[in-house]
Parts: C-alpha cells; structure tokens; sequence
C-alpha cells in the first residue's frame, strides 16, 4: 500500500468506527528481516542463556547480566529501535515485538534487557537534546552503560507526582538532588538513572540523566523476590548529588508526561513478552499432558485436560492479535507524522495518540498470562508445586506483570480517563451514536449471518452498540466524575478491553481469509471459543454494572440494551475447544497458528 494513501488513526475510535483492512497487520505477514530476528534471539538465548539457566536465576546471575547485555550490544539487539542517525536499524514496533516476544523467554535477563532498551534508552531517544543523545545513546547501544528508570518511591508508586525527591538550584546553575527511589529494575548493575524530581517548589516532576560516578548515589540491598531473583532489584538513595544543568531530560515540570508515554512503549512490550511466557507455558504443558499417564491413558484424553490446552491457546491467539494490531496502529501514525516531523517527536505523538490501546493490551496480555500459567501449574498437577518444574518458575516470574508498568488497575482508570477525555474534545464522538442508538432500543436487530467471520462481526457490532450505551446512561448519571467511581469506570474498561480483543481477532481472521491463509477448521473452531469467552466475559461485566445504581431506570435501560445486543450465535464449544486442543497437539505444544 502507498505511503500516501495511509492516513492518521485515532486511538480509541475502535469503539464508535470500522477500522480497515488496507494496512491491518498479523502476524503472518511477519517480514524476512523479523524473522531473521527472531532466528538471532532464539540462537541467544539457545547459547547464552539455556546453558546458565539456574545461575541466572539465581541472585549470582546478577553479575552476569551486564556481560551479557555488552554480547547482545555486539549482536545490535539493543539498537533495533534507534534512528540511522545514532547507528541505530529504526524497525518497526511490530518488528520489535517479535525480537521482545522472543527474548521474553529469558526470564530474568529478559526483564534486563527490557528495561535497557524500553525505559532506558527511549526517553534519551525521544526526549533528549543533542548533547545527552550524543553522550549516551552508542554507550547505551554498544552495552557499556547499563540504564536503570528511577521514578517510583516507598510512598509514591502510582500516584508518581506525589514523588518527594528534589532537586535544588545550586549558583553555577546545576541541580542537587535528594531523594530516595524504590523497587528499581537494573539499579545493581546501572551506570546510569533516568531520575524523576521536583525542582525547587515545581507542581510537576523533571527528569534527569544521572550518571553513577556523579556520586552521592548509594543502594540498599537486593530485593528479595517471588520471582526473578537475577533480575537487579534495589532502593536507590540520593544525597546531594551534583548533576549539570546539560543534564536535564526535556522541559522543566515535564517530567510526568516524559515518565508516561515511556510507560506506553512499557506498556505494549510487556504485552508481547507476556505473549512468549504464554507460548513457552503452552509448549510445556501440552507436552507433559501428553507424556503423563492416569488410569492408563495420557491425561490429554481427557476433556478436562483438552478445555484447558484449547482455552490457552484461544487466549494467545487474541493477545497476538491485539499486540500487532496496536503495534502496527503506532507504526502507521508514526510513519505519517515522520513526514512532517523529528524521528522523536513521530515517536512521542504516535505513541501518545494509542494510549488507550497500549493499556488495554498491558491489561489483557498480563492477565491471560496469569491464567495461562496457573493453568500450566494445574495440569502438572504436584508436579508444577515442585522447584524441579519448567512451569513454576514462569508462575513465580509472572506474577508482577500485572503490577509493573503500572497496575492493572491504574491501567484501567488510564483507559476510561483518556477515553472520556478524547470524548470531550470530540476527539471520539460516542455522543451521536448514543443518541441515535437510544432512539430505535425497542426496535430489532438483523439475524446473524451464516458466514462464520461475518457472524462475529456482527457480534462485535452489537457489543459495541451495547457498550456506547451503557458508557453513555453512565456518563450522563455520573458526567465528569465518573472516571472517579472507579468501580464503574473499571467496568467501563472491561467492556473495552473485550470489544477490542474480539474485534481484534475478527480483524485478523479477516485478514487471513484476504490473504489466502484462512483455515476453515482451526480458525472457525477459534472464532467459536474466542466469541463465547469474550461475551461471557462482557456479560458478567454488565451483571456487575447493573448493580451499581441507585437508579433503577440506569439499571433497566442498559439491561434492555443488553437484551437486544447481548447475542451470540449458537455453536458446540465444547468441540471447538476439542478441535483447537487436537491441532495443538498435533504440534507437540509449539504454537504454530500464525504460520
């Protein structure tokens, strides 16, 4: 497709607007260059990593991280992202994701390497003046210096403006920061901090660059962790440490606004690396249940077991569709806004623009790894309670996905708040489709169709009818506070997140159909549980939602709202799960649906 013909999106407007298959991407699609990629990370981690594996995960592996992010240095893994103009190779994010969906599967070093390139090198990337990019981008990039993000504090951790860490003006115009910072990822083994303070009496955070021999930085000791014990975890202190006034990251009071579009990258990134921990669970578990006998027969026999493999499987299926679709979303803005734009004002405003996206796939990418690995743990039954598995550690080390980058919670309220904010600004016009579809709620809605996608999409249709109404009855009862009845806001989002995830998968099952790679078996058999799950799951919100007003009238209007568009067609789920359980299978565990 032509440059010319891709035209800026919205972030957010999945809700009230069709998105087109034109520049729509899945993974088939994957280019040469990803896959080589790929190739070059699993050959990594096959190398360096496997080997080594207990002593990695163990604190020891601390002191061997930084020589393993100087040999990834050398390998260029860690400039995918950087522009031509500091010898970076400038992928793509969706190119990215597959090298981070990949890496994920090194467990602590993969958390390692995250934060090196993700909140370490992107805010001197997209933030820095020339001086800093200079300074410390090849240093960054070749592995030498080891970057750490020190925003959270013991009383500061989501409300981060409420950090109490300052920075004084001294006379030759420098800063002096005091302060102290918790729970940051690479402290241990940093030559360098991205440090959010406030200068003097300013309302917002600065950032700072801060180099480790400006001295007055000390450490508590390592954490000690459910999971990912080689993964440097410490308390940082700062006493009077003297940083230059070149040193200061962006503008004055911009800090917080630095501190959470990084998160979005973050945000999007944890979301793929949750993606490979699900595979890598999915591998393990398959391949036990079909090794492990019980009343002489292998335990993937039994329907039990095969609900269980197809349901893990439904649910990385959806979290790939809905990391490169909002990777791809990123790239198609980033790619138009270039023309006219910095490489790092592209990348800021692209990112900042799929907010909402990005925290609806941190959200569904850590709770379906959550589900999926407790399921592993289920199905090697004792086994999985023991150190000795595969699968326990991946339970213990997921556990904080849904906590970092922000808690699944805050995401949530990031979702509905920037959603009623785009709203107001008529950035998003669900007002109009509110009115109308209030307008004919007593009146009829089209049968489903026979065509197994077309069906679906009328599913996503109607939930999305559903939801713009019920976020509307909730709007007009609660107005501009409602981002603060966190319960219902929270629900909001729910919806949110099931609409996008299922329309997600509807996209790319159409995308497959387009490009010739639609297997009728599988994919129909996906579209089946996918669907179910999603309205079951919506449903269940609604149920909740319900209860939450005082007005009975609220209550009635969103439960006739759901009576004409709470619809799924009827179809044998039960065999569906059986079918997408027999393909997996058949493939020894390896998650082979995206080839």
């Amino acid at each position: 497709m032509s440059t010319e013909a891709i035209t800026l999106n919205i972030g957010g407007s999945f809700l009230v607007k069709d998105e087109s298959l034109d520049n729509f991407y899945t993974t088939e699609l994957k280019s040469e260059e990803s896959i080589m990629i790929q190739e070059a990370a699993s050959q990594f981690l096959e190398t360096e990593i496997a080997p080594n594996m207990e002593e990695l995960e163990s604190i020891n592996g601390i002191d061997k991280t930084p020589e393993l992010l100087k040999k990834c240095g050398e390998l260029g893994f860690l400039s995918l992202e950087v522009s031509e103009e500091y010898d970076g190779v400038n992928l793509s994010l969706k190119d990215v994701l597959h090298f981070v969906e990949s890496m994920s599967k090194g467990y602590s070093f993969g958390g390692a390497l995250g934060v090196q390139t993700s909140i370490g090198i992107a805010p001197v990337l997209l933030y820095g003046s020339d001086f800093l990019k200079e300074h410390y981008i090849s240093k960054m990039t070749d592995g030498t210096f080891i970057s750490a993000f020190a925003l959270t504090e013991p009383n500061a951790g989501s409300d981060a403006n409420a950090g109490k860490t300052k920075a004084t003006i001294n006379n030759n115009g420098d800063y002096i920061i005091n302060g102290q910072k918790a729970w940051i990822s690479n402290a241990g083994i940093a030559n360098m901090f991205i440090v959010f303070a406030k200068i003097e009496d300013d309302k917002n955070l600065s950032a700072f660059v801060v180099d480790k021999n400006f001295g007055g930085i000390s450490f508590g000791p390592e954490e000690k962790k459910m999971g990912l014990s080689g993964w440097s975890t410490r308390q940082v202190f700062f006493e009077n440490t003297i940083v230059p006034s070149t040193h200061l990251l962006g503008e004055r009071n911009k800090g917080l606004k630095i501190a959470l579009n990084t998160l979005n990258t973050g945000r999007i990134k944890l979301a793929a690396s949750c993606l490979g921990i699900g595979k890598l669970a999915l591998e393990h578990s398959v391949n036990y249940a079909i090794e492990r006998e019980q009343f002489g027969k292998s335990i993937l026999e039994f329907g039990a077991m095969k609900d269980k493999i197809a349901k893990m499987t439904s649910k990385i299926f959806t979290n790939e569709a809905i990391v490169y679709r909002v990777a791809n979303a990123i790239d198609t803005n980033c790619e138009v806004l270039s023309k006219t734009m910095s490489f790092s004002e592209a990348k800021i405003e692209a990112l900042k623009e799929f907010s909402i996206e990005c925290a609806i796939a941190k959200v569904f990418g850590s709770e379906i790894q959550d589900f999926i690995v407790d399921e592993s743990i289920q199905i090697y039954g004792g086994m999985g309670f023991s150190a000795e598995s595969p699968v326990e550690r991946l339970y213990r080390g997921a556990r904080i996905s849904r906590i970092f980058e922000g808690t699944n919670e805050i995401n949530r309220l990031v979702i509905i708040k920037e959603f009623l904010k785009k709203g107001m600004k008529g950035e998003i016009d669900f007002f109009t489709p509110y009115t109308q579809l209030m307008s004919v709620l007593s009146e009829p809605i089209d049968s489903f169709s026979e065509d197994s996608i077309e069906r679906y999409e009328q599913v996503v249709s109607n939930l999305r009818s559903l939801c713009v109404v019920t976020t509307g009855v909730c709007a007009q009862q609660y107005m501009t506070q409602l981002a603060e009845e966190q319960e219902i806001a929270m629900l909001i989002s729910d919806m949110l997140i099931t609409i996008y995830a299922l329309e997600s998968v509807v996209l790319r099952m159409k995308k497959l159909k387009e490009i010739g790679k639609f297997d009728n078996s599988i994919h129909n058999a996906l579209l089946k549980t996918i669907g179910f799950d999603s309205f079951n799951s919506l449903e269940n919100t609604i149920k909740n939602l319900v209860v939450s007003f005082d007005k009975e009238e609220d209550a009635e209007v969103i439960l006739q709202a759901f009576a004409k568009y709470g619809q799924i067609p009827h179809s044998n789920v039960k065999e569906a799960r059986r079918e997408i359980c027999a393909h997996i299978e058949e493939a020894k565990g390896i998650y082979n649906l995206s080839n």
